[in-house]
């Protein structure tokens, strides 16, 4: 059988302030955390893919003992993403405020950059019936992924991945009531610009000036020139991850099984940053709160950088710890499928995913930071190894649906018990050499949001049309009970030590909170035929 697909996609995307362009933006960091004047910032984005993909299968009944299935194929994207973004104001400018007054300003005419990525897959997979009670599956996959900016020829980023995978299946008691399965893959991360997309010629980028008030004028306390400043290491990996999972299914009585599953994934060649001319003295700050001390390094290199994107080790320039990421996660699983008009799905997963990289914010290609800390600065390193941000520790979903007999009536239900986020308390120094730094005051994730349980139920009634339609009114109502767990907040005491898991903080007790999506109804309809 062979199978022949294209597709092409191009979008534009922009956020242009409602206020104008000529708009000034003041932040009050201080108590509200609320923009006036202007959003601040005006991006524009104009995106565009092209992929196309074949494949070929073929079944062999007795080759090599058994039968197997083959397929073959390729895939093949060319994409491209150019991107403006500036600071609004006649001066580009965005002012902070601290209490109403002038704090510190950063000045950005911007960056217009244009890159572009060329990604070829091809692979080779086995489903081979061994006996009646052993399958085994079997493949590889060869990723080679191009990199290109407009202005600079060749490629900046040009790197292979071989993905082995190989799973099996087995009937344990030979009729067919309990299956032992197991795989092992690696699984290589997609191609995204934004991996070499610092890369782009210097003339696209303005300079990043930053100025602190000293009561009576704007000072000049650090300028970021885009001169030569990132390098691709040339030696460097593409990002995937390897993943282990074994697993055994039993059938309890017909139509319903019951399986226990271990996963684990541990992240490699993860992407990042280091400076090669950074050089730091450590300060030591008092955090009577927690009763401790902190090392807080200041920079005294003064303003030249020069950064090179790598997957960063030990060794290199001010990187002291891994830059890793694993997870594991054992989950029981309840599943009677439709029959007899009702089906009921019910899980449990207790996991973990910890390491010194988070799992937000495109962190596996060299977008990783925390309070626009990157992995160059000795800082970023302070109590970051822990739990990650998204790390759901407990987590029970129990889905079910029933038709009403004659009423073609169905009936559904969704509910979730999740472990909410990681939070870590945090540091803010005052302003140093490279302005000021937030620091976690504790191992990263320490701290969790509260759990948060959601029932989402669904009401649908099917009406004939005719021998070939079907028409169905749904009725569908999120969070029935209004549920209004705390997901983000943020706070500040007087003496700059506080949690803040995501704003900047507001003060003397005023809390900034966000919390999951209200009680929502919404009606719908849909057509079969």
């Amino acid at each position: 059988f062979y199978d022949l697909k294209g597709s092409f996609f191009s979008g534009y995307l922009s956020q242009e302030p409602t206020a104008g362009l000529d708009a000034v933006c003041h932040r009050e960091i201080a108590y509200s955390n609320y923009r006036t004047g202007s959003s601040g910032v005006y991006t524009r984005q104009d995106p565009a893919r092209v992929q196309f993909n074949t494949s070929l299968t073929h079944y062999a009944e007795d080759f090599i003992k058994g039968g197997h299935d083959f397929k073959f194929g390729a895939e093949i994207e060319r994409s491209t993403n150019r991107l403006h973004a500036e600071y609004t104001g006649p001066t580009h400018t965005v002012y902070w405020d601290y209490f109403g007054q002038p704090y510190v300003a950063y000045q950005y005419e911007g960056y217009t950059t244009d890159t572009r990525n060329t990604r070829l897959d091809i692979f080779a997979q086995d489903a081979w019936q061994v006996t009646k009670r052993l399958n085994v599956n079997a493949g590889l996959r060869l990723s080679q992924n191009w990199g290109t900016v407009k202005g600079v020829s060749g490629s900046v980023y040009s790197k292979a991945h071989l993905s082995p995978r190989l799973g099996f299946t087995l009937d344990l008691l030979g009729d067919r009531t309990t299956v032992l399965k197991a795989h092992y893959g690696q699984f290589a991360e997609a191609m995204f610009t934004g991996i070499h997309e610092r890369m782009n010629p210097d003339s696209a980028y303005s300079d990043w000036v930053s100025y602190y008030w000293d009561g009576m004028e704007w000072v000049e306390f650090d300028r970021l020139v885009h001169e030569n400043l990132y390098r691709m290491d040339p030696d460097i990996g593409h990002p995937y991850f390897d993943q282990w999972v074994v697993g055994l299914e039993r059938e309890l009585f017909k139509d319903t099984s019951l399986s226990v599953s271990y996963i684990h994934r541990s992240w490699k060649n993860l992407i990042s940053v280091y400076d090669e001319l950074a050089d730091y003295e450590t300060v030591t700050y008092d955090v009577p709160e927690l009763g401790t001390t902190l090392d807080i390094y200041e920079r005294t290199s003064g303003g030249d950088h020069a950064f090179v994107i790598t997957n960063v080790e030990p060794g290199d320039p001010w990187i002291p710890d891994r830059y890793y990421r694993k997870y594991g996660g054992l989950e029981v699983l309840f599943n009677k499928r439709f029959s007899n008009r009702w089906q009921f799905l019910g899980s449990y997963v207790l996991s973990k995913a910890w390491g010194t990289a988070d799992n937000r914010w495109f962190s596996d290609i060299g977008w990783g930071y925390h309070d626009n800390l990157l992995t160059d600065d000795p800082n970023y390193w302070t109590n970051v190894e822990g739990n990650v941000t998204y790390d759901p520790k407990h987590m029970l979903k129990l889905q079910g649906t029933y038709v009403v007999p004659r009423a073609e009536i169905s009936l559904s239900f969704y509910f979730r018990v999740i472990s909410g986020n990681t939070w870590t308390t945090r540091f803010r120094t005052p302003l140093l050499a490279q302005g000021r730094v937030v620091v976690f005051a504790e191992p990263h994730g320490s701290s969790r949001y509260p759990t948060q349980s959601t029932l989402d139920v669904r009401i649908e009634k099917l009406f004939k049309i005719g021998g070939k339609y079907s028409l169905g009114l749904i009725a569908d109502v999120f969070n029935v009970f209004n549920a209004n767990a705390v997901t983000n907040w943020g706070s500040l005491l007087n003496s700059d030590y506080f949690p803040d898991p995501g704003f900047y903080p507001v003060t003397d007790g005023h809390i900034l909170y966000e919390i999951v999506n209200p009680r929502q109804a919404r009606l719908g309809a849909r057509l079969m035929f």
